[in-house]
């Protein structure tokens, strides 16, 4: 029998970056929060047994939310960084006996990410340890710049990819990556990173550059722009 799949969603960060004093999960996107359209669409995913989201302590927003929340998502508190918020969620799993299944941690500010990509992680990844994520390769023309803003040289770019989410791991050794990242005050900037350290070597699926991540203010009319084209087009769960 294959094991489960438990989404963790981190979203108790501030997104200072954004340039608001409401976090960038909360604004509005077609008419509802960004994070609501999220997790409606980890949601449709069928092979998906429950959703779990990191919610910083004091969230203000989140506990207005809970009666629009699609069914079998669930909470936790988060922690100061994204690696300590989704090692919680993980904690979280293996306290309810679920450490020998898997996690699909997917940011709470990608909602234009497709199912049918989510689908073929899954299929691609195919439980093998340990574990994939979506990523796309790196088009652009890459440079290294001094700290006074020249151009010091070229990067090849052959073989970069830009990391995606979701990413698909195994509970139980996602848990002992971020762990060790954490004991030793190193926060990852993704949960593969956590696996790299550990000298694993996750496999990368082919996603989507319209898997648009929410940074900045001017990304809600990309996003809008994005969710309206895939209205118009077929999709497959």
């Amino acid at each position: 029998m294959k094991p489960k799949i438990w989404a963790i969603v981190p979203a108790a960060g501030s997104g200072t970056r954004f340039g608001s004093d409401l976090p960038k999960q909360y604004h509005s996107l077609a008419g509802e929060e960004v994070i609501l359209r999220t997790l409606r669409l980890l949601s449709v995913v069928t092979r998906v047994s429950g959703i779990t989201v990191g919610v910083a302590a004091h969230d203000p927003v989140w506990a207005g939310l809970l009666p629009r929340l699609p069914e079998r998502v669930s909470s936790f508190e988060g922690g100061q960084t994204r690696s300590e918020t989704v090692l919680n969620g993980l904690s979280k799993l293996i306290r309810q006996g679920r450490e020998a299944d898997w996690v699909l941690v997917h940011d709470s500010v990608r909602p234009c990410v497709r199912v049918q990509d989510i689908n073929r992680l899954i299929d691609e990844t195919g439980f093998c340890s340990p574990g994939g994520l979506l990523a796309t390769p790196v088009s652009d023309t890459l440079k290294a710049v001094s700290p006074g803003h020249q151009v010091t040289g070229s990067v090849p770019r052959e073989s970069l990819w830009r990391a995606q989410t979701p990413q698909l791991f195994p509970v139980g050794l996602l848990h002992e990556g971020l762990t060790k990242a954490c004991a030793e005050n190193f926060d990852c900037t993704d949960d593969a990173q956590a696996l790299e350290r550990l000298g694993l070597k996750p496999s990368v699926i082919s996603g989507s550059s319209l898997n648009l991540k929410i940074t900045r203010d001017s990304d809600l009319a990309l996003a809008q722009a994005i969710l309206d084209m895939q209205e118009e087009l077929p999709c497959s769960e």
